[in-house]
């Protein structure tokens, strides 16, 4: 079989650039075991996590703002979890439809040489020759092995596609620091679970702004243990007991559910290893391109943004510059990627948050209208400004709707945007995102 394009991968990473590239006359052949578009995000992360987060939310808001219980139905929220997929799934494969320049074929995929790849279809190997391969292979969780680890779960047996996870637990141990462990935590805590996190170091969320982390765990509350490592889970009858390490000593707790949050690594396809950095990612420049002139590498499997709409503008990058005949026209711009932690409330940040000469403005959540109407005032929002020119650099921000938000303040880092044109602009009131304007006036 001949292709112009080879796709490894069918998420954020692999089918924006295929469905760009197939409109532009290529023929592309995409490969993916799971056997539909949408990759991890889709099938166990992204969208099913933020199903239960945002159900998870509305039943907390009930309770917080007009003080009446809610009976939670777990098995309904992970239905409904299950019917978003299945509409999206179905959405995927119309535009897979309307895209007539694109073969997907449910399989494996391994590099024999730059132009060849091996797809292993049911047993079955064949052979396809490419002009180009673009490497969307995504991201799996690590789950490490110790005396009792076959009965923790990982994030992906919680929100995958009919997950056999269906009941509440009352009680349930986190283990890890990470972004997920955070946002798992809290959503559950807000179904009224019991939640322990379990961490190995003494911090939480290494690599996101300091300030803002500090921020949003005075608001989440959570129980986190640190200096506290996982030696063994044991089952006791219907439950789990989990022994760690806390103060030099040993200690156990007994609970319903462990799930393990600790990290995710590059799905390598064979045959491109030799590829790969010291950290076990697909190497890669701002062009997505890999040693390999003709190879590209985008989405989780480069490491430079481990999120879906990075990985799309990512797939979009390398697209382009496949029908540049392989030479950088598209960059991408990871520092104006904007990253938010799905916890409740949420946190959110983009571009440069510690500059070491800038004009910083805060702007309080308990000022902002939405945030009082939700009865939810915690947060804060920092911009920073450029000394001279006024450009903004970056912000962060913990509070309501700061998923939405820092959409805005991306763009603004983005294309290089000023407090002036900030402040001039005329937010929707009332919005969360009048705040931005707001801050930006403190500055002139």
């Amino acid at each position: 079989m001949d292709f112009d394009v080879v796709v490894i991968g069918a998420g954020g990473g692999g089918y924006p650039g295929a469905f760009r590239l197939a409109k532009s006359g290529y023929n592309v052949l995409m490969v993916d075991p799971k056997g539909v578009l949408g990759g991890n995000c889709l099938y166990s992360g992204c969208v099913p996590s933020k199903t239960v987060r945002e159900l998870a939310h509305t039943i907390y808001r009930i309770k917080n703002v007009l003080g009446q219980e809610v009976k939670v139905d777990f098995k309904e929220i992970q239905r409904q979890k299950d019917r978003v997929q299945e509409i999206r799934f179905k959405q995927h494969e119309r535009e897979l439809s309307e895209h007539g320049g694109v073969t997907f074929m449910k399989g494996i995929a391994r590099i024999r040489d730059p132009k060849n790849v091996i797809v292993d279809v049911d047993g079955k190997e064949v052979e396809v020759r490419a002009k180009y391969v673009l490497i969307a292979s995504g991201s799996e969780p690590v789950k490490p092995k110790f005396p009792g680890s076959e009965y923790c779960i990982t994030s992906d047996d919680l929100f995958e596609y009919k997950s056999k996870v269906s009941d509440l637990p009352q009680d349930m141990v986190i283990v890890g620091g990470g972004y997920i462990a955070i946002e798992v935590a809290s959503v559950f805590s807000k179904l009224g679970v019991k939640t322990h996190l379990l961490v190995r170091g003494d911090r939480v969320l290494k690599g996101f702004p300091e300030q803002m982390v500090k921020t949003l765990l005075s608001s989440l509350k959570l129980d986190i243990m640190y200096n506290s490592p996982l030696f063994e889970v044991k089952k006791v009858g219907s439950e789990y007991e989990v022994i760690f390490g806390s103060g030099g000593v040993k200690r156990s707790l007994r609970t319903n559910l462990v799930m393990l949050a600790t990290g995710r690594k590059a799905v390598i396809p064979k045959g491109s290893e030799g590829l790969t950095n010291e950290k076990g990612y697909i190497k890669t420049d701002e062009a997505m391109r890999t040693s390999l002139q003709n190879v590209f590498a985008a989405g989780d499997v480069n490491g430079l943004a481990p999120y879906f709409h990075a990985a799309v503008r990512m797939s979009l990058a390398a697209a382009y510059n496949i029908m540049a005949n392989g030479e950088p026209i598209d960059y991408v711009d990871v520092r104006s990627v904007p990253v938010t932690l799905y916890s409740i409330p949420s946190a959110s940040y983009v571009g440069n948050v510690n500059p070491s000469d800038a004009i910083e403005v805060t702007y309080n959540m308990e000022d902002e209208v939405m945030s009082q109407m939700y009865n939810e005032m915690d947060g804060v929002l920092k911009l920073f400004f450029e000394r001279g020119s006024l450009r903004l650099l970056g912000g962060w921000m913990v509070g309501v709707h700061s998923q939405y938000l820092i959409n805005e303040i991306g763009q603004a880092v983005a294309h290089g945007l000023t407090a002036r044109q900030l402040a001039e602009f005329a937010d929707q009131h009332p919005s969360t995102n009048e705040i931005v304007s707001y801050a930006a006036r403190k500055v002139l």
